[in-house]
């Protein structure tokens, strides 16, 4: 059964709700994007697909309209696969349950939505399939594995980009029109790690710092989140009676840790002295961010381990992680934005090793580089190997675009104000796009979508129409006055 079939416009709506049931986190596009070429086929659409995987959809122009300058619809297949902890959903596949709850779309199943970027790809294709369109050639340019690293825009040919205008779908706030965008980096710090038995006299404990907001770790960097990995951290650190052997948290480089819980042993006659130090670390910390009211800390008994890191282990790790710089680390006054941070991601006990993810952003590459390279050499002095993979330019922002003058223009006449350009402190796929095709003007817009890479994600009814509304005017004005 439909969920959203009463809501307006209709044609986007049906689109999105196919690629809700179509499971497609990242690197798993395959059948969405067969899907959707096969329907392209069946209206007699040209269907383009790289070895990356990224589709191309192309519509002709209409009779009278093929000196018209060509746009270019772009937009990521992939979503961020996120649950509530409670939650048991395989994203490889189950469907995404939306629904309508008051103004908003949410997941029905406790997960994130994919309406980064799924509204932005049912916009462009239903533009692509609506019969009743008349106007230039029109093309959707859809990529892969854009929220682990934009692997398919990097693995674009110019021969995918052809056109003279790109409005990139991937922007989450409504009415304003994005110029430019982060570059960033992922950094990846390995350990081996070193053991020993455990103590006599033990416990086995489970602590675990949960209940957290998450969130994109771009867009919500500087938003009082706070980060369930450096919480965990350093609690640890102010209790060395608790003797560590594992420390898992996190998810994805993209999105800010939401729980982290680590396994050990305590001497038995601690056990409660260390549960009140949690508790009143909790009362401490939920002061520091704005806890959500599910923030907790956890300590519970567990199955004892048969042995635990070495101390000296210990001490270089969980100086190294709360050493580690976490957010915001300047500020671009001028735009009113980040202009380069760090975000502590993810820690994975894997056996032998202990792998720590994080990634860095900045509108300024020499800057991110310069950053990633400090937080490198934080995690070498302590013992790990560091390795820097996904790097990604940013987008420059280009003030004197006839895209931009037009689109503010027409946002003005619509809806009664003229947008200000904006940079956005995340990874949009622009910088890329722009680096493989020059003489593309490029333009990002979208819906409002709040939470996005978390399972609160949800996405607003009402401006989705206003974004379809100005999507086709904008085209329509594009592809209906001279260029000069």
């Amino acid at each position: 059964m439909k969920k959203l079939d009463s809501l307006s416009p209709a044609p986007v709506w049906e689109i999105f709700e196919l690629i809700c049931s179509i499971p497609h986190p990242s690197g798993h596009e395959a059948a969405l994007a067969e899907a959707l070429s096969a329907m392209a086929r069946e209206r007699g659409l040209a269907v383009r697909r790289d070895a990356a995987g990224n589709l191309r959809i192309d519509r002709a122009a209409a009779p009278g309209f093929e000196s018209a300058p060509a746009v270019l619809l772009q937009a990521h297949l992939d979503m961020v696969p996120q649950t509530a902890p409670w939650v048991k959903f395989d994203f490889l596949t189950d469907p995404i349950l939306p629904e309508i709850r008051g103004e908003w779309v949410v997941s029905g199943a406790g997960t994130t939505l994919g309406s980064d970027n799924g509204i932005g790809v049912a916009a462009a294709v239903a533009l692509l399939f609506d019969p009743a369109w008349r106007g230039g050639a029109l093309a959707g340019v859809f990529t892969v594995s854009e929220e682990v690293g934009l692997n398919g825009a990097l693995a674009l040919s110019p021969e995918m980009l052809e056109g003279t205008y790109l409005l990139n779908l991937d922007s989450e706030e409504e009415g304003e029109l994005y110029l430019g965008c982060a570059g960033g980096a992922r950094l990846t710090l390995t350990f081996d790690a070193a053991f020993r038995p455990v103590s006599a006299g033990m416990t086995g404990v489970r602590c675990t710092v949960g209940g957290m907001a998450g969130g994109h770790s771009g867009c919500n960097i500087a938003d009082r989140r706070g980060n369930a990995i450096r919480l965990l951290a350093r609690l640890l650190k102010e209790s060395p009676e608790l003797q560590i052997a594992s420390f898992d948290g996190g998810t994805c480089d993209n999105a800010i840790p939401r729980e982290a819980v680590v396994s050990g042993a305590l001497p038995a006659e601690t056990f409660e002295s260390f549960r009140r130090r949690a508790e009143a670390f909790e009362r401490e910390a939920a002061g520091e961010f704005d806890a959500p009211p599910e923030f907790r800390i956890e300590v519970e008994a567990a199955p004892l381990p048969e042995r635990v890191w070495t101390e000296e282990f210990r001490d270089r790790v969980l100086d190294a992680l709360t050493g580690c710089p976490d957010g915001p680390t300047a500020f671009d006054s001028a735009l009113g934005v980040v202009r380069t941070s760090s975000n502590l991601a993810a820690v994975r006990s894997e056996g032998e090793r202990l792998v720590v993810a994080t990634s860095q952003r900045s509108q300024i590459d020499a800057e991110r580089v310069a950053l990633t390279e400090a937080i490198a050499e934080r995690f070498r002095a302590a013992g790990a190997m560091a390795s820097v993979s996904h790097a990604y330019p940013g987008w420059e922002p280009r003030l004197d675009s006839r895209l931009f003058s037009t689109a503010a223009s027409l946002y003005r006449e619509l809806f009664g104000r003229k947008p200000e350009p904006k940079v956005i402190h995340a990874g949009l796929e622009c910088g890329i796009l722009s680096g493989i095709n020059p003489k593309l003007e490029i333009l990002s817009f979208g819906p409002t979508l709040e939470n996005p890479h978390s399972p609160g994600e949800r996405l607003d009814i009402a401006s989705v129409g206003r974004f379809w509304k100005f999507l086709r005017e904008l085209i329509l004005r594009l592809q209906s006055s001279p260029r000069p």
